[in-house]
């Protein structure tokens, strides 16, 4: 467990050091593009250094280079390719094997695709980078990545397709959904997101979502045996249905708490930018999926893929509560104190002066405060997963120990 733990509590450290330590506006861009580059080249070295026993699914992932690595081309269009279909994660299979026929190559190139593509994507659209970096790790999704490799790689070009879902842009999103589709196709299903993402969350559109959630666990048997009837006919022959067994409450708690955090407090999302619908809508799908896997687990990969734009919706919630530090800045060097030849009019206005300096130092507290929080759950969260060892990722070894 300890390397793990060593990786967050160094991005942590560098996160606050390089983009919280008397943050400005002058230096924060390239404080956060140092800070990015540093995280990405040890989540990388992370992912690639690993051995093949970290990652319950490794063997399979090895299985599939090495059939590739075999049947060339060809086996891209073969019937007796399992992912023919997903025809994103066959190619970067065979252009890795055309360089190298040791898997851990491509478990390094693996690992160095979700990197970039979740740093570039922090980098371009988070308004906090190293908090973004924090939920990507303490919430577990890097540890995901170490094991669910087609649907991390998925989910990372996916998450590019959310800022033109906020702006309605049908083409350009459906262009990356497709292409996040062609690694993991359960990311079809956020063909029909573009469709309901703006509805307003309300008491009627609350009551709409519980009562299908309800509906969906009262009849999920049912529902399964359909749809594993014609599209996942592998859940269906899983032997002793194990994705259909439910989990414990402790997996739902964080995100169904992120969900009725998020929710709660939409107004200030709502009120930094209205297009952020779209992110509330998100959590509460992920809380509501993850609801869900008290009955079935199979929930789970669903509601992954919503649970991790939680990189992106927790900095902007935190960021709509922190005071503007260089207006706070000017009020507290008396800079802003307007010059007036009236005395009445002198003293409004530096009544109204202070008054914004108590509001901004305020807010500048409840921010502190929340990350405060956020890096305690974070860091209770990732130690619970790591303890529960769902998925094999320990011990830790490289492929020099292993």
């Amino acid at each position: 467990m300890l390397p793990y733990l060593i990786l967050l509590f160094v991005l942590l450290v560098l996160g606050v050091v390089l983009c919280e330590w008397k943050r400005n506006a002058a230096s924060m861009r390239v404080r956060d593009v140092v800070f990015l580059v540093l995280s990405g080249v040890a989540l990388t070295l992370f992912a690639g250094l690993r051995g093949n026993t970290v990652g319950v699914d490794y063997p399979m992932y090895q299985g599939y280079f090495e059939s590739m690595r075999q049947g060339g081309a060809a086996y891209l269009i073969s019937a007796d390719n399992p992912y023919r279909l997903e025809w994103g994660y066959s190619l970067l299979n065979y252009l890795v094997s055309l360089v190298s026929g040791d898997v851990r190559v491509f478990m390094a190139v693996a690992g160095l695709l979700i990197a970039v593509l979740t740093c570039l994507f922090i980098g371009k659209y988070s308004p906090s980078a190293w908090l973004s970096v924090f939920v990507f790790v303490s919430f577990g999704f890097f540890n995901n990545s170490l094991c669910f490799i087609r649907q991390s790689i998925a989910i990372a070009i996916f998450l590019f397709a959310i800022p033109f879902l906020k702006r309605k842009k049908l083409i350009p999103y459906l262009v990356i959904v497709v292409l996040a589709a062609s690694f993991h196709k359960a990311l079809f299903v956020m063909v029909v997101l573009y469709f309901i993402a703006h509805i307003p969350v309300n008491w009627k559109s609350l009551t709409v979502y519980g009562v299908l959630t309800a509906l969906i666990l009262i009849f999920s048997w049912p529902i399964f045996n359909f749809v594993t009837q014609y599209i996942y006919q592998y859940y269906a022959t899983e032997e002793g249905l194990y994705y259909m067994n439910g989990r414990d409450w402790q997996t739902a708690f964080v995100p169904v708490v992120y969900m009725v955090v998020v929710v709660g407090l939409r107004r200030f999302l709502l009120r930094r930018d209205p297009d952020n619908v779209v992110l509330v809508n998100f959590s509460l799908y992920a809380g509501l999926l993850y609801i869900m896997t008290l009955k079935h687990f199979l929930f789970q990969r669903f509601g992954m893929l919503f649970f991790t734009a939680a990189i992106l919706v927790l900095p902007e919630l935190l960021m709509a509560v922190d005071a503007d530090r260089e207006e706070l800045s000017v009020l507290e060097q008396g800079k802003a104190a307007p010059k007036a030849a009236n005395k009445a009019v002198r003293k409004q206005a530096e009544r109204e002066r202070r008054a914004m300096k108590t509001e901004l130092r305020s807010r500048k507290v409840y921010f502190h405060c929340a990350v405060a929080g956020l890096v305690f759950i974070g860091l209770i969260y990732y130690v619970w997963m790591l303890m529960q060892d769902r998925t094999m990722l320990l011990p830790y070894l490289t492929f020099f120990q292993s």
